[in-house]
């Protein structure tokens, strides 16, 4: 019983800890270096069990307000910080996230593609399902599933985009564009427009 409580509390604080700092992270731009401020609380910290427990987030240059009067934006990235903290204390292997970016604008977006791209290159990967091109320049590899009317089966395409970063970290971006107006190596934004027929695999 006594077990209990602390373990409780070590986990509460270093979600509330990593909460803060991965939330900072995500909302700071150069117009706003600081970032935002996010924070956990409990109703009753002598007795967390007794009560609920209460996740505020204040994006920057706003005041305090209720989570309930944030913009579905502003709540999507606050929940997405949320849950890169509490990985933070128990990480999983990899995420799993189903158009997490449906609510975001494109500032938004590219705090979030930026912050996920840095995550996956440390410490987790992530899969993520979406329809903005902004998450597919951003991404190692593409997989698209499409069905095949004349088979009646699925079919998955796969496009590696790492290769595209490699000619690009060589070639700089401005010898990469001008590589493919001469018929060379395209960038990985190019590689998405002038690809050809990726790899199929019928499932």
């Amino acid at each position: 019983k006594n077990e209990r409580p602390r373990r409780f509390m070590d986990a509460f604080n270093h979600i509330d800890e990593s909460l803060k700092t991965i939330y900072r992270d995500m909302t700071k731009s150069s117009k706003h270096p600081l970032g935002g401020n996010a924070y956990l609380s409990l109703d009753d910290s002598e007795e967390p069990y007794k009560g609920g427990m209460k996740f505020n987030a204040m994006p920057p240059m706003k005041r305090f307000r209720d989570m309930e009067q944030l913009s579905g934006g502003e709540k999507t990235v606050a929940a997405l910080a949320l849950l890169f903290a509490i990985h933070s204390f128990h990480p999983a292997p990899f995420f799993v996230m189903d158009e997490v970016d449906a609510a975001l604008d494109n500032v938004n977006l590219l705090k979030v593609c930026n912050y996920i791209q840095q995550r996956s290159r440390a410490d987790c990967q992530c899969i993520v399902i979406s329809l903005k091109d902004m998450f597919y320049e951003r991404s190692d590899s593409l997989v698209g599933i499409c069905k095949d009317v004349g088979t009646n089966s699925s079919q998955t395409m796969t496009l590696d985009l790492t290769q595209y970063d490699k000619k690009d970290e060589k070639k700089g971006k401005k010898r990469s564009r001008r590589a493919v107006s001469e018929g060379g190596t395209p960038s990985k934004r190019q590689a998405l427009e002038l690809s050809p027929a990726p790899t199929i695999t019928t499932q």
